[in-house]
């Protein structure tokens, strides 16, 4: 029985031994500054950050991941680093399209078995030479043919001093000009001027023009200065053009049917004048094979479309398309493609 307690007893001492050794050759990231801040940043800089890694521990340091979050981006760094020595994560911070106090976090991932997963920061209260206000992105939402426009401010700063605005254009997301976009501008007199800003201020209005279509806008306006240091501001453009009468769906697609079991389809159209009803007075289909029925969902307002293969249809293809009359004096008249394979 003693022996067996003896056998215990060195078992565990050994045990214990042998987890101390493990945690001894445990690897250990230490950064000497989990957080840099650069102060005060001029608004497009790019400035090098380097945060400065230790090895404090007995075993080989693995860095298995460094992901920064958008406005950095990540150099280099070491893939290992031996017990007792240093690395570098080496980072840059793109102040472009930046204002104020900003924070960018980058995350190391590491075999370090008590710290995993370190959190770095860089922060920075980023500066511009001129300001847009109230914000460089204009955001519109608007009735078809409705005449819209939108302005900001450009204001200088004491970095930028006094300037002149030389131009100002709309531009597609490749790169040519938006005719959906009038761009405009103008000094304004002391009398207009934002208080709390330089007296050097710049209006500039952006209007739709006919050529916006329905649907989705997105554009960005460029505005050219004499400013040496800021020679370009962006002003981005997003919101979509209702259509003052919609139909949804736009396109009725029956697929392959049969005439026989006369299978319909629906649409509705909503009058979107917010100062007077439209109604829905026909419904015609330039093909024989389809039949039609109109039904005030509320009258003036929304109307159902009912559109039907006629029992007596013949087989093939139809490619048709049906003709709403309206009381709109603008849109007096509604077309919807209709296709249908009829067996």
């Amino acid at each position: 029985m003693p022996n067996k307690t003896l056998a215990t007893t060195l078992v565990l001492v050994a045990m214990t031994l042998t987890l101390q050794v493990g945690a001894q050759e445990a690897p250990k990231l230490v950064v000497a500054e989990k957080i840099i801040d650069l102060g005060d940043v001029p608004q497009g800089e790019v400035r090098d950050v380097e945060f400065k890694l230790t090895n404090e521990g007995e075993a080989e340091l693995i860095l298995k991941s460094v992901r920064p979050t958008c406005g950095c981006t990540v150099a280099q760094w070491p893939k290992k680093i031996e017990p007792g020595g240093k690395g570098v994560v080496a980072a840059k911070l793109d102040t472009a399209g930046f204002k104020g106090g900003i924070a960018k976090a980058i995350m190391v991932m590491s075999n370090d078995p008590k710290n995993s997963i370190v959190k770095l920061v860089i922060k920075a209260d980023v500066k511009p030479y001129l300001e847009v206000l109230p914000s460089p992105i204009v955001r519109m939402s608007v009735l078809e043919s409705e005449d819209a426009v939108e302005k900001v401010v450009i204001a200088g700063t004491s970095r930028s001093g006094d300037f002149k605005v030389t131009g100002a254009k709309a531009y597609t997301k490749d790169g040519e000009i938006d005719p959906a976009f009038k761009v405009d501008y103008r000094k304004l007199p002391e009398t207009e001027v934002i208080d709390g800003r330089m007296d050097c201020q710049y209006e500039i209005a952006i209007r739709l023009t006919d050529e916006a279509t329905v649907g989705p806008i997105s554009s960005v306006v460029k505005v050219t200065t004499d400013s040496k240091k800021k020679s370009e501001v962006e002003v981005k453009v997003f919101g979509v053009v209702r259509p003052m009468l919609r139909v949804m769906p736009g396109t009725l697609q029956f697929g392959a049917v049969e005439a026989r079991q006369q299978p319909s389809q629906n649409l509705v159209v909503e009058n979107n004048r917010p100062d007077a009803k439209v109604a829905i007075t026909g419904a015609k289909i330039d093909d024989p094979a389809f039949e039609t029925s109109i039904v005030a969902l509320e009258d003036g307002e929304r109307y159902q479309i009912t559109v039907t293969v006629s029992r007596d249809a013949s087989p093939g293809i139809k490619d048709a398309v049906l003709v709403l009359k309206t009381t709109d004096a603008e849109f007096n008249e509604l077309r919807v493609p209709v296709r249908a394979s009829i067996r």
